[in-house]
């Protein structure tokens, strides 16, 4: 197949200019000299701040390419590269003051983040199951060694040494997958295997293919009983990779199985909703039961951020197309942008508790929980952002949080067969308003265990604060301009 290259430079231009600005950070870093405590690293900052700056600028430029035949440039995948440079970008920012206690080793931490983008932006335009899989083990890759970074912190390798082997188990399935699926439909282009799929009769050999490249995705966003590594590779890593973790990886995921399951499986797929709303099931079960004895941060947060998975794989149980005509096609529209919508809300609200758990830390990574008793006392306003964020995540209104649930719930309530999982929901978001608040209740009514100065947060530090307060409050109000964003990507998912 002949390829245009201009076309093909055009589809995945984000990519090419992620890719040099990553060389561009290590040549930075090799003239000036490596990371100290001053200088040589933050000058590899700036210039990506500035890079990523640009590039954020740049997916702005973009129109969707209905034309392309290697890779696919529609508004969804335009959507996911903004998000993901943006997500990069706030976590460069969040990563500061954990980097200036550092003495060596800054100034790979950026490089690595901008690697990680260029694979998950690359995700997004996928159209093949080659693609796909190149891209997933350049994330995978590279998220490894920014979990075992810290190389003088035992916690951190371990974290990298159990991330690389639930990368390898996820990309054994993928191959397998893939496998099946190749050798059942003799391509590997989604179109092809989509037309396989709603010919009528699907082979067991395609639909075994096809499950095991669920199981292999369900690595990636944390569903149950996929989830293991997720609690001891949070708390293991360094707290900003965990916030990259949490926020960046999980998108990547969620993004290859909406292209998976809107887009591949298509409405003649109805027998995935048990599948796909009992894992659905057993995320949320797990990640809200589990939060709740946590005495840990990020380990907290890792169960939290299960739970969330949870209800973006509700949302995608509409997807497989148990209903039918016009109405069915709307509801499926609506789950896919409800999904959008909530990882915005998402990421605002787990940027701010994680730059909390970096200011208050003091140490490299001590974020047991006495370490915000007494917050409110000591730092009125960083109590104040936590609290904000933690009712978002609980769904709280007037947040961003309760729009996402409530946009996923109304999508889920569609379908009658959903009912008893939207129910299930339900109940968890109440049982996470108590693990939730008990956050609150160690900020605002127990005495701190440290009197000593908490470190003062920089300028970027202290602005991206204010712009996840604001924003998860904003959103919560007046949330149509991201609402319709989140609409014109997920139209682009049936068109």
């Amino acid at each position: 197949m002949d390829i245009d290259t201009t076309q093909l430079l055009a589809v995945f231009s984000t990519e090419v200019w992620l890719g040099a600005l990553a060389l561009l950070l290590i040549l930075v870093d090799l003239v000036v000299g490596r990371g100290r405590l001053t200088g040589p690293a933050d000058m590899v900052r700036m210039v990506a701040l500035a890079g990523l700056a640009i590039v954020l600028w740049h997916t702005f430029t973009l129109e969707p390419n209905s034309g392309a035949t290697w890779g696919t440039l529609d508004t969804f995948a335009i959507y996911f590269k903004r998000f993901f440079v943006g997500t990069a970008l706030v976590t460069l920012i969040v990563s500061q003051p954990y980097e200036q206690r550092l003495e060596a080793g800054r100034g790979e931490f950026p490089a690595l983040v901008v690697f990680t983008t260029m694979g998950m932006t690359l995700l997004a335009s996928v159209s093949d199951f080659v693609t796909l899989f190149v891209g997933l083990e350049l994330v995978t890759v590279t998220l490894f060694m920014l979990a075992a970074w810290r190389a003088g912190l035992p916690r951190s390798i371990e974290a990298g040494m159990k991330f690389v082997i639930v990368g390898a188990i996820a990309a054994a399935f993928l191959v397998y997958g893939t496998a099946f699926v190749y050798g059942t439909t003799g391509s590997l282009e989604f179109s092809a295997v989509r037309a396989a799929v709603g010919a009528g009769s699907i082979p067991m050999a395609l639909k075994f293919g096809l499950l095991l490249v669920i199981v292999g995705l369900s690595f990636k966003i944390g569903a149950v009983p996929f989830h293991l590594w997720i609690p001891d590779v949070y708390q293991g890593a360094p707290t900003p990779v965990t916030a990259f973790l949490s926020v960046g990886s999980k998108a990547a995921g969620v993004v290859l199985m909406m292209r998976l399951v809107f887009s591949v499986l298509g409405p003649g797929a109805a027998q995935w909703v048990t599948i796909l709303a009992g894992l659905s099931a057993l995320t949320l079960l797990m990640g809200n039961l589990g939060a709740i004895s946590q005495t840990d941060l990020k380990r907290f947060l890792g169960y939290s951020g299960i739970s969330h998975a949870g209800y973006l794989l509700l949302a995608m149980s509409v997807g497989p197309g148990i209903l039918v005509g016009t109405h069915g096609a709307e509801a499926r529209e609506s789950a896919a942008s409800a999904i959008l919508f909530y990882l915005v809300a998402y990421l605002l609200a787990n940027t701010v508790a994680f730059l909390v758990i970096i200011i208050v830390s003091r140490t490299d990574d001590d974020s047991h929980m006495d370490r915000i008793n007494g917050l409110a006392q000591r730092k009125p306003f960083l109590a104040f952002a936590l609290t904000v964020s933690m009712l978002s995540l609980a769904g709280v209104p007037p947040f961003a949080g309760f729009v996402a649930k409530f946009m996923i719930l109304r999508a889920a309530m569609a379908d009658p067969a959903l009912l008893p999982f939207v129910v299930l929901a339900l109940v968890m978001v109440v049982v996470s308003l108590y693990y939730y608040l008990c956050i609150l209740k160690r900020m605002y009514f127990r005495d701190p265990i440290d009197e000593g100065v908490l470190e003062e947060p920089g300028p970027a530090a202290r602005v991206l604060l204010y712009a996840g307060v604001l924003g998860s409050i904003a959103l919560g109000v007046y949330f149509n301009p991201i609402v319709e964003a989140a609409n014109l990507g997920a139209h682009s998912l049936f068109g």
